[in-house]
């Protein structure tokens, strides 16, 4: 219990950073709990199955807002013009990461024999962590101070990088915050943007692949689920206070340096 309780928190707190949540998850169980192995791609559906916590407490935190979504695509066709480019935005990019999302994880799973030891994982994790760090670096040098127009081609753009995400050590809050600040969205809208969406891909997510967890749920799976939901919502308000005044391609890059460094020192 005190292995899923740490996993679920450390889902919680990652999720909502640039460092690929599914990644962090990873290392800690490869480097700390290796009593029971899993294979690589087991270890992403669960690493996947622990984004329902997080799932969780954004509908909690936005419940007024995903609440008012619901109702204007109830409303659709009444909807002026900025309401229906919002909704189109999270259809869009939702099914385009979708697509690319699960395309990139059958890659994964079909070439896991290359992640069959822990310094594999962790040389991995570091180079797409460094990969995510310069996208934001770019990112945050397109952020605009407005509210550009979300765009289809704009969602289609965010989809591509959020998709990415399946790959483990790109994160998908990092690379699509990133995505959006090359498409010039404003920094706080572009966070909130990446809280919303993480929702639907979350939820289709864990019906392709963890569908069968759930005929065995068992207490371990309700720890995990309800630290990640409790890290997560201190995260979310957490960082909403602070994202306008950090860096977070720095934060990332030099995690991403010292995990390798560690790696060979340890190794």
């Amino acid at each position: 219990m005190f292995e899923s309780f740490i996993l679920g928190a450390v889902q919680g707190v990652a999720e909502w950073l640039p460092v690929s949540s599914e990644a962090m998850v990873i290392l800690v169980k490869t480097n700390f709990f290796t009593e029971s192995p899993l294979l690589f791609s087991e270890l992403i559906s669960y690493a996947i199955f622990l984004h329902l916590g997080t799932l969780l407490a954004v509908l909690v935190w936005y419940w007024k807002k995903i609440g008012m979504l619901l109702s204007d695509a109830l409303h659709y066709s009444s909807l002026h013009t900025e309401k229906k480019q919002y909704l189109n935005f999270i259809v869009i990019a939702t099914g385009v990461s979708g697509g690319v999302g699960y395309f990139l994880l059958q890659l994964v799973e079909k070439y896991e024999y290359f992640f069959s030891n822990s310094f594999a994982v962790n040389i991995m994790v570091g180079i797409f962590l460094g990969i995510t760090a310069l996208l934001l670096f770019i990112g945050e040098k397109g952020y605009s101070r407005t509210n550009t127009t979300l765009t289809k081609w704009r969602a289609v753009l965010t989809g591509l990088f959020q998709g990415c995400a399946a790959i483990p050590g790109i994160s998908r809050s990092g690379s699509t915050i990133a995505g959006m600040g090359l498409l010039a969205i404003d920094k706080k809208r572009a966070l909130e943007l990446s809280f919303i969406l993480s929702i639907p891909l979350v939820f289709f997510a864990n019906i392709v692949l963890n569908i069968n967890t759930f005929q065995s749920f068992s207490w371990h799976h309700v720890i995990a689920l309800a630290s990640a939901f409790l890290f997560g919502i201190v995260t979310i308000a957490g960082l909403l206070k602070i994202v306008e005044k950090i860096r977070f391609s720095y934060f990332v890059g030099i995690f991403a340096i010292l995990l390798i460094l560690l790696t060979f020192v340890l190794s």
